[in-house]
Formats: C-alpha cells, structure tokens, sequence
C-alpha cells in the first residue's frame, strides 16, 4: 500500500524537489560533558519534542552515518514527521570529535574502546539517553535506538552492550556487533568487496559482551544493491541475533522463520521489499529475536553530496533527497516505529525507572527579550521520586545591551546523578532582520578564535562550522582563507544559508557563480585545507575522492565557499 498523505506538505525546495513540513514540536540542541570513565568525549545532541505530550512518551534516539551530523538525520530522514505522528521523543547525537583513522564523523564501531560497556561511545549513548530521561517525561519501558551505515553498526553495539537498557533496536544498512573495518567496501566500485567475521564468531562475542538475559528484538534494514555495506552484513548480523538469543531448535534462518510479508507502507515504489519475522518458537505468536527488512532500491540518489553506491536512509513522503537519503521506497520511519510499537514494554529489567532528577522550565523557552529590555527569569522545578529538589539557575550569559541568543541552565542532583534543563534567551533587535548575512572570510584557527567554528573532528584536528557543522579545514591551519556567512547572530555556516540567497540585489549576499580551483599535490591540498585524508585524500566539503597517493598532482575547485570538489572550473 501507498503511504497517505496524513500532513501538510508546505512546499517543494530546490530543483532536486526536497520536501519541507511543518512541525509541531520543539527542538532543542544540548550537551554531555566527558564523563569520568575510559575514552568519553563532549557530545552534542538535539531533542526534539512533539507539542501536547500529555503523558510519559517512548524516545527514539537515531545515530547518523559517516560525513553526516545530526542535522541530516533531523532535516532528511522523515523521522521529525513520524515522531509528531507517533509521539515519540526523537533523540539525534552528534559523534562531535573521535579518535582513531576514520573517515568523517563515523561512529567507532570497530574499535575496542568504543563498543564496550562502561567505555567510549557505547557508554556516551546512554549516558546521552538517561540525561534526556532527566530533563525529559520518558516511559521506561520504550527506549529505543536506530540508526545508518556507522551509525547502524553501533546501533548493533548498543543492543549487545547494554541489552539491560534499550527497549528494541533497529540496524539500517549497519554492520554485526564486532566487525572490523574490513567488513565496509571502499573500493568505490559497484559491487563492492568485504570481508566479514563467521556468524559463529559474532554470537561469541556477542556472548561474551551481554550481562543480561533479555533477548533484545532487533530489525535489519538492508538494500540488496548497496556497495558499502553489502547485504551480506544483514544477513550475519539476523544470524549471529538468531544464534545468540534462540533455542537450539530455533537458532538459524529456517527454523526460526515465523512471518514473510510485502513491506508496509511504502513510498512510491515498493522495490520488491520483504519483510520477515523470526521468532523463538518460529510461530507467529512467538517471541520475536530479529526481523529483516530487504529491499532492491536504486543505487543513484538525487543528492550530489554523496556517493551513488545503494547507501542510504529511505525516509518516505516526508524524507527528502538529503545525503545518504532518499524518499522512495519503503518508509523507514513507519516500519521502524511499527517494530519499535510492537516491542514496547517487553523489556525485563530495563523497564525499571532511573531516578535521576528531572528540571522542567518554567515559562516559554525559548524566551524573546526586545534589545536593552529587561530580562526576569521565569526560574524552573526540578524533582526526583522522593518530591522537588533545590534548583541552581546560572542565567549569567545573557546580556540585555547584545542581540544574540543566550542559554539558561538549571540543575539539581542526587545520588543517581543531575538533571539539567535549559532555556533559549534571545535578544532582539526589533530593527534588525533576522539574518545579519554577514560574510567573513579568515583561516580554520580565526574562525575557532573568533568562535564562529569550534575543534571536532579525529583528535579534535578540524575545524566545525557552528551553525551547519561543516568540516572547514584543520583547526591549527592559520594561512588558507575560509568564507562563513552568518545566519541568525552568532551562527555560522559554510554553505550559505536559504535566507541569504534570496536577494540577488542585496548587497551584503555574497557573490555567486565564481569558481577558483587549483592544481597541486594532495598533499599541498590537504595543508591548504582543500582536502583530509582518512585511508585516501578527499576533498573538504565535497568528499569526493583525489586517490590515495600523496605527491599526485589534482585539480580542485571551490564553486560554492568552503565546500571543494574535484575538477577543474567550467
């Protein structure tokens, strides 16, 4: 069946026809500091909260895939949409900065640091998780993870890691819980080439990782045409689920198949998927351990920013052509919902609240304040089981005299931890557009300095644009010239936002339609910060491949500030 139209569609942007809805909820961005335990880092993540939650509300948290951030997974896979739906609590970290050689933003699923409990990114997660249920009215009994590609693969690691705390888990185009980087094909070529461990393997150290007897339901999500991650990868990762929390009797592919079904609903074009339910008994009326979904989508995307390879998030009719993100086809939002619905509550001891104290902000939030007005704060409740806790407000920050956004924080603890809550000042100027569109061109470090781009990245080396989190060149890279443009005061952005290109006449608009590009090296390309290397040279901004030898001489252009491809100008 055709997925119905069930909100309304405000309008089409941009000649690849991306879509834009209007949403119902409130997104707010936050911070987990670094934890006191082995390889924690600062994470940023945003919440966003449907309107008129009236009781306790499931959270989904959803993990985006290498060179992507939060942003795409809020502004392209359709999850916004279904969360207003549903009412779900959707939860989108960002990795923020990482160790170790990998590509851009990839979630460490293959290293040891980072997929074991008590450490690294799988202990971040949760940490993230029970910081939401502090500030936030979660239901226990409905927490639950997704996520693309790196983010699938530690979707996978989350599920085996702590079993004791996610409700369901649901893999799209991700990798089995111990893999290593050779199980990714990065040969660029259609079809592409992996290696990965025997299902046996994975099921012991699966076994050997769990601390905890609840058989955690877990949905595959794979297109049998991507050259990434190869369909392969969901077939180990079904097996190694079924062999780790069946029955003797009911532990492979055969014995355990319950249920084959068309995919429902779906977008436009079904793509001949199937989905299949495996179960304890290998009866419908089993207890289900893992369920596929397999699909024969297309290899191209519309998007031009990412790699035409069958890789990629289907976020339905209200997805857009983002990248690693198509619309058509079956609607990951509502099969992953519908898998996540159907699995609520069943989940032992991790249905046991946490009690953490939660603050709740009183007041509207965000909270608008007319340039040189006075500013009374409104305050905030913070509580735990035991009755209300005492409230440490810090509204130090804002400064009446500036335009500019500033941040509230209020917090209590107990003996389980803290809960924050936080509240968005802006400070108006009622003179002033909404879009300053001011254009400063400056290094990666002045940028950093300067506080319109913040260190992230491997080790911290590269330099992120705060407004769209682009990688601008590395962070200690004080001699190329970088051009950000301001959207909101204070926000930054390598690529210029919608508001400040719809004025051809407006003066401060930047010029549009010139191209410079250079041949040198990779290696010159990659000081200059026109390229990164990570197992290859890529351009910054663009991602496209320069080969992996360093003293090769390349063309490069910048038709677009801040964002390099390859090639020469036209």
């Amino acid at each position: 069946m055709n997925l119905s139209f069930k909100r309304l569609i405000t309008g089409l942007a941009f000649a690849t026809g991306l879509v834009s809805a209007s949403y119902a909820g409130t997104q707010t961005n936050y911070t987990l500091s670094s934890q006191n335990y082995t390889a924690s880092k600062t994470r940023q993540y945003s919440v966003y909260e449907p309107d008129n939650l009236i009781q306790a509300a499931p959270m989904v948290m959803a993990l985006h895939g290498c060179k992507q951030t939060q942003n795409d997974v809020l502004n392209d896979w359709g999850l916004k949409a279904a969360a207003d739906r549903y009412g779900f609590i959707l939860v989108t970290p960002f990795i923020t900065s990482y160790d170790g050689l990998r590509n851009e933003n990839c979630w460490g699923f293959w290293f040891e640091q980072e997929r074991h409990e008590g450490g690294g990114e799988a202990e971040d997660l949760v940490s993230i998780a029970k910081q939401v249920e502090a500030n936030y009215n979660i239901d226990s009994g409905k927490r639950f993870i997704t996520g693309l590609s790196s983010g699938g693969a530690m979707t996978a690691v989350a599920a085996v890691t702590h079993n004791e705390y996610w409700t369901a888990a649901a893999s799209v185009a991700g990798l089995p819980y111990g893999e290593d980087s050779a199980s990714v094909s990065l040969s660029g070529q259609c079809p592409g080439y992996a290696t990965f461990h025997d299902p046996s393997r994975v099921s012991s150290d699966m076994k050997a990782e769990l601390n905890n007897e609840y058989i955690i339901p877990m949905m595959v999500v794979a297109g049998s045409n991507d050259c990434t991650v190869l369909v392969q990868a969901a077939y180990n990762l079904r097996d190694a689920h079924l062999l780790t929390f069946g029955s003797d009797s009911f532990n492979s592919e055969n014995e355990a198949l319950a249920t084959t079904d068309d995919c429902s609903p779906y977008y436009q074009n079904l793509y001949g998927c199937k989905h299949k339910r495996y179960t304890t008994d290998g009866t419908p009326n089993g207890q289900t351990i893992v369920e596929t979904v397999i699909h024969n989508g297309p290899t191209a995307t519309q998007n031009s920013l990412d790699t035409d390879h069958g890789h990629y998030w289907i976020g339905g009719e209200y997805g857009n052509e983002g990248k690693w993100a198509v619309r058509k086809g079956p609607s990951m939002p509502d099969i992953i919902w519908d898998f996540f619905d159907r699995h609520s509550g069943g989940c032992g001891s991790n249905c046991e609240p946490i009690d953490i104290p939660k603050c709740s902000v009183l007041g509207d939030n965000p909270l608008e304040v007319t340039l040189n007005g006075t500013f009374v704060d409104p305050g905030a409740t913070c509580s735990d089981l035991q009755g209300s806790l005492p409230v440490n407000a810090d509204c130090s920050a804002v400064d009446t005299n500036v335009a500019g956004e500033y941040t509230c924080t209020y917090s209590a603890s107990n003996a389980n931890g803290s809960g924050v809550a936080t509240r968005l000042v802006k400070v108006i100027d009622p003179n002033a557009t909404l879009e300053t569109c001011n254009v400063i061109s400056a290094s990666p470090s002045a940028h950093i300095s300067a506080n319109r781009a913040a260190a992230g990245g491997s080790y911290n080396l590269r330099a992120i644009s705060n407004g769209d989190n682009a990688d601008i060149g590395y962070a200690y890279d004080s001699w190329s010239s970088v051009t950000l443009t301001e959207g909101l005061a204070g926000s930054w952005y390598a690529q210029t936002p919608q508001a400040c290109q719809d004025d051809p006449d407006d003066p401060k608009e930047p010029p549009t339609g010139t191209c410079t590009d250079w041949y040198a090296t990779n290696l010159s390309h990659q000081s200059a910060g026109r390229a990164y290397y990570s197992m290859g040279y890529y351009t910054t901004g663009g991602n496209d491949s320069l080969g992996a030898v360093s003293g090769i001489y390349t063309w490069v252009k910048e038709e677009q500030s801040g964002i390099y491809s390859a090639g020469q100008c036209p």
